[in-house]
């Protein structure tokens, strides 16, 4: 499992456009809930030359948050940068320069077998010249791995490509939009992605394949308004975190405060996890601190470890 707290930290990712020119307030005034992450993606360019256009405005928004924040001081989220293709990686740091010191990260869309050593290669080029490390997303398109033939031959492939840079992989990020669409299925806003068989199984198949090294963050929940959105999303991820997903993919500002909420460690995990952690204690069995469940640190160490790197990040409530 990852050790330290910076991969566990990008929580709610929201994406927008990279062209957006109102988001660079609404992180000045501090609209969001926090803590949270944004995405920048070209998604929504159809051509070079619309995609050269966000670009700028891209760069004219990084920099202005750089200059703004010499003078005051709010929460800037991690950010990061969703690339249209391997060859866009070193076209951004040639265009984009010192600015992408303000990025945390590149997401790498349509992730697989085939392009994974460019990828890594591009990235490792950046890397060894920028200042700071900038992380990588995969991202996994759930498309590619519907060929129950070839499905476990392909995650393990792509397993072991990113092990030679397991260190600079941030989180892994699963996209579901094409096999949803390809399956004619769309859920209610009382369901949720883990009714629907192939989908379910398939996520499952991902997460076995990667969560002993990598954190994988989940796909988004549609809803973000109307009666039961609120209890339909809080439902999803609390079965996303019993699959072994952490974090999640946020379609509207308003998601990002149930997702933080919902992420907050339970009182009683936190005690119980500085229980198993406690030298003294740490090959023990023995009651938890209210008599309700045992602890044994052979078995829930990990747990414990992962407990407390999220209460870093989320915080702890008390219930």
């Amino acid at each position: 499992m990852k050790d330290s707290s910076i991969y566990y930290s990008v929580g709610a990712l929201l994406y927008t456009a990279a062209n957006d020119t109102n988001i660079l307030d609404d992180i000045i005034l501090e609209k969001f809930n926090i803590p949270f992450s944004l995405a920048f993606s070209f998604d929504t360019t159809s051509n070079d030359a619309e995609a050269d256009k966000a670009e700028n405005i891209l760069i004219k928004t990084l920099d202005k948050l750089f200059v703004v924040k010499k003078d005051r001081n709010f929460y800037i989220p991690k950010l990061f940068i969703k690339v249209l293709s391997t060859s866009h990686i070193t076209h951004l740091y040639k265009k984009f320069g010192s600015l992408l010191d303000l990025i945390t990260g590149f997401i790498l869309p349509d992730f697989s077998v085939s392009n994974a050593d460019v990828y890594i290669y591009e990235m490792q080029r950046i890397n060894s010249v920028l200042s700071t490390p900038v992380y990588i997303l995969p991202e996994l398109d759930c498309m590619a791995l519907l060929d129950l033939r070839n499905r476990y031959n392909h995650l393990y492939a792509i397993k072991e490509k990113l092990s030679s840079y397991e260190d600079y992989i941030l989180n892994i990020l699963v996209s579901t939009g094409n096999i949803l669409n390809m399956l004619c299925v769309r859920h209610k806003v009382d369901e949720n992605i883990y009714q629907s068989g192939p989908v379910a199984k398939l996520l499952s198949d991902i997460v076995t394949t990667f969560s002993s090294d990598y954190i994988i963050s989940a796909p988004a929940f549609e809803y973000y308004a109307g009666i039961g959105w609120q209890e339909g999303l809080v439902k999803e991820i609390e079965l996303d975190k019993l699959h072994g997903f952490i974090g999640k993919t946020i379609v509207h500002p308003k998601q990002i405060l149930v997702l933080n909420d919902a992420y907050k460690v339970p009182s009683i995990d936190y005690d119980d996890a500085l229980n198993v952690l406690d030298d003294k204690k740490i090959y023990q069995t023995c009651p938890n601190v209210n008599n309700t469940r045992i602890n044994e640190p052979k078995i829930h160490y990990n747990w414990a470890m992962e407990i407390i790197l999220l209460a870093q990040y989320f915080g702890v409530k008390k219930y």
